[in-house]
């Protein structure tokens, strides 16, 4: 029922995915006296909302376009394929609405190409430099939207799962810590507004107010079902598998730790918004179209996502 799912041609990657943001957009569009960009920044700049849609649409697609290739290039998947990215593009745009998404979204493209640096570790291979790049684009992501800094202890993680223990590979983080803030607290403090920027970064968790608890709800109990359907299809695969595809999961599991710290830390501190589930879509994305490629068996998949199209339809339209 789902086979196009498996199929190495892209043209059902791009059609459906430029299709339903175009979709999404419009709506969004429509019903944009109800909304507003709540974040200072961007009114600051008195940014258009429709060049904010442009870039959003353009974000997400690209990010979709970069998890396919990332994932394509390792040895997860026998074969080329696109579901990653169709997947993420659906789920990820239809978790929340435009306005609160723009951002979240802009740190998942930086998450992505953090795991591009760490998917070029190699186990017999200094990777200074892919830890001094994968923390640089993990620090930009955090700074787009702050819970995102969960995710940077995944370069640890990830050394230690892939590599044998060397000092100086520890230390690359820090590195890149320290020569990001070296020019952002110099631009702040050229421009005068690193107090501003400060206040920005840190008062994120008060703009993502949650109005729509079904929806939220609905969404995390399709990506813990999800979860929890496609660990048994990756222990089977991890089992019988090369250490090089050992890596690639262990990089998985480790942002998906880092996702549920995220996520838990959210919960016991501020509540929650469908927000803060945006950088686990990734991880998700990528266990679910696993289990769709390499399951012996077809149906239980197949029953899922369409269980959750239906359960998304009446979630929104019916309830």
């Amino acid at each position: 029922m789902l086979n196009f799912l498996k199929s190495n041609n892209p043209i059902y990657f791009i059609i459906i995915s430029w299709s339903t943001l175009i979709l999404v957009i419009i709506n969004h569009s429509i019903n944009d006296n109800n909304y507003h960009f709540f974040w200072p920044l961007l009114a600051y700049f008195n940014l258009n909302k429709f060049f904010l849609y442009s870039i959003y649409a353009v974000v997400v697609f690209f990010t979709a376009f970069k998890i396919n290739l990332i994932i394509n290039k390792s040895v997860f998947f026998q074969r080329t394929n696109y579901s990653c990215g169709l997947i993420y593009t659906i789920t990820i745009i239809l978790m929340s609405p435009v306005h609160q998404a723009i951002l979240p979204a802009i740190a998942n493209l930086f998450a992505v190409l953090a795991i591009g640096n760490l998917m070029k570790i190699y186990r017999n291979k200094s990777c200074k430099i892919e830890v001094f790049n994968a923390t640089c684009w993990l620090l930009l992501s955090s700074i787009a939207y702050s819970y995102n800094a969960f995710l940077i202890p995944m370069v640890w993680l990830a050394l230690y799962f892939i590599r044998p223990f060397e000092w100086r590979e520890y230390v690359m983080p820090l590195v890149g810590l320290l020569f990001i803030a070296s020019y952002i607290i110099t631009a702040g403090l050229v421009f005068k507004k690193l107090t501003f920027w400060v206040e920005n970064w840190g008062s994120v968790r008060g703009f993502y107010l949650n109005d729509n608890i079904e929806n939220w709800m609905y969404f995390l109990s399709v990506m813990s079902i999800g979860v929890l359907i496609s660990f048994r299809t990756l222990y089977f695969s991890f089992v019988s598998s090369s250490n090089r595809y050992k890596k690639v999961s262990w990089i998985i599991i480790s942002f998906l730790f880092c996702c549920m710290a995220q996520f838990l830390f959210k919960y016991f501190s501020f509540g929650i918004t469908s927000p803060v589930l945006y950088c686990a879509v990734f991880p998700f994305s990528i266990l679910i179209s696993n289990t769709i490629l390499n399951a012996k068996s077809n149906w239980l998949s197949n029953s899922f996502i369409s269980i959750s199209i239906i359960g998304y339809l009446l979630i929104t339209y019916v309830i």
